[in-house]
């Protein structure tokens, strides 16, 4: 199953970078926020990612993002519902409530988690005098540790099309990391990596390997204060909204 899950994550990468460059050069774009979908998002666990994964960017200063959002793990339907603020452009903090985690007890139990997380993006581009150099992260995931503690390191950098070019896939992101997780089995845990792109106006696409599972999501933006989600997570289907606020 994971090496199946490996293969189909790099023929994704693959056709995706494919279609994305055909005829066209690549060029590394800037990272200000040209439109809604392309502005940091918000995983679906308290942390700006993807779906499962944490990526190198930051929730805005000064903004809180969240949702909520239904998935199936192990076998049993959940909620998630989380939340992620930006203290300052390199900090952030969020939290997410979790139904039916799977308890470590001699008898199987299920019980509704609170996690909190934090996330500090370390200026290597700065500290290199490089500003084409990649956005860096450290993070945790449940920092006290109600679920699986888990340690990330990771790397994210926004690709673009050269100028003049006629594609719809004007920018995408990618996205590679390390996670360590108290233990095991888990699902962020090992080498882990995704891509985002915007699919079509007003709509973005997430393809991501979370260390176990090949993951997919499309978000809908109707306003540019909301998303409709959608995402297939280990075969399962999960949907829910995101929202965002400024103060």
């Amino acid at each position: 199953m994971r090496y199946a899950a490996t293969i189909a994550l790099t023929v994704s990468l693959i056709v995706m970078i494919a279609v994305t460059c055909s005829g066209q050069g690549f060029m590394y774009a800037p990272w200000e926020a040209v439109s809604p979908e392309m502005e940091p998002n918000p995983s679906w666990y308290g942390y700006t990612g993807l779906v499962r994964t944490p990526t190198a960017l930051i929730s805005t200063p000064q903004k809180i993002t969240g949702g909520a959002h239904q998935v199936k793990s192990d076998g049993e339907t959940s909620k998630v519902c989380a939340a992620t603020v930006g203290l300052m452009p390199t900090l952030e903090i969020g939290a997410a409530r979790i139904e039916d985690v799977l308890q470590d007890t001699p008898i199987p139990t299920y019980a509704t988690e609170t996690v909190v997380n934090v996330k500090y993006e370390a200026n290597i581009g700065g500290l290199f005098n490089n500003p084409m150099a990649p956005k860096m992260a450290i993070g945790i995931f449940d920092i006290s540790d109600q679920v699986n503690r888990t340690n990330y390191l990771v790397l994210s950098r926004s690709i673009g099309l050269a100028q003049g070019s006629a594609s719809p896939l004007p920018q995408a992101n990618v996205h590679i990391g390390y996670a360590k997780a108290e233990r095991k089995p888990a699902t962020l845990d090992g080498i882990f990596g995704g891509i985002d792109f915007v699919a079509a106006q007003d709509m973005l696409a997430q393809i991501e390997y979370d260390g176990e599972d090949v993951n997919g999501a499309l978000h809908y933006y109707p306003a540019s204060w909301i998303s409709l989600d959608a995402a297939m997570l280990n075969s399962e289907f999960g949907y829910g909204f995101t929202i965002n606020s400024g103060f």
